[in-house]
């Protein structure tokens, strides 16, 4: 999976780099999902993720669908992927996000760099719409999405339950006109 000429070109944050996943890589991302779990900001699940499972998970991207790394000083930081949007009958050029970032660098602009790199891979794919859902009281998620230009589509109310406790999610997409304009809207 090579990074297109537009996204190498962009100033990362000093020490950052983003890249490909590669195998080895799926103990980190594992780890950073069950973060996720355990702080119930982004995911609706609840169970452990494993290394293994993930190892799976891994050789299911591919170009079309990119899983890429955040890091630095050598460790993996966080990580984004696009995947196929599960609707009803499949939409084509239409792809799910998920950024995933390490508790310890969150808000140190890991999961903006992350953003962009996806972004740039789903623009250069020919992708029109990228959509994201992520538990409402995110806050720092839907920052990062207005700051981006995301656009807050909605709000499910009482979809998940973790823990016993009923979450709202929000629902964000992210049009590349463009691609768009290709699709003749």
């Amino acid at each position: 999976m090579g990074l297109s000429n537009e996204f190498q070109s962009q100033a990362l944050r000093p020490g950052l780099q983003i890249r490909p996943a590669e195998d080895h890589d799926a103990a980190e991302i594992a780890r950073i999902y069950h973060q996720a779990t355990q702080d119930n900001l982004a995911t609706f699940e609840s169970f452990l993720v494993r290394p293994e499972d993930r190892e799976q998970w891994m050789r299911e991207h591919s170009d079309d669908y990119p899983l890429l790394v955040a890091e630095g000083n050598g460790k993996v930081l966080g990580w984004a992927s696009l995947q196929p949007y599960h609707a009803r009958p499949r939409i084509p050029g239409i792809v799910e996000l998920l950024i995933y970032v390490d508790r310890d660098y969150r808000r140190h602009g890991v999961g903006r760099e992350l953003m962009r790199a996806v972004e740039a891979r789903a623009r250069a794919s020919g992708y029109f719409k990228i959509i994201g859902r992520f538990l409402a009281h995110n806050e720092a998620s839907r920052k990062l999405c207005r700051l981006g230009g995301w656009r807050e589509v909605g709000i499910h109310q009482k979809h998940t339950q973790l823990e016993g406790r009923w979450y709202d999610v929000a629902i964000v997409e992210f049009l590349i006109s463009e691609n768009l304009a290709r699709q003749g809207a």
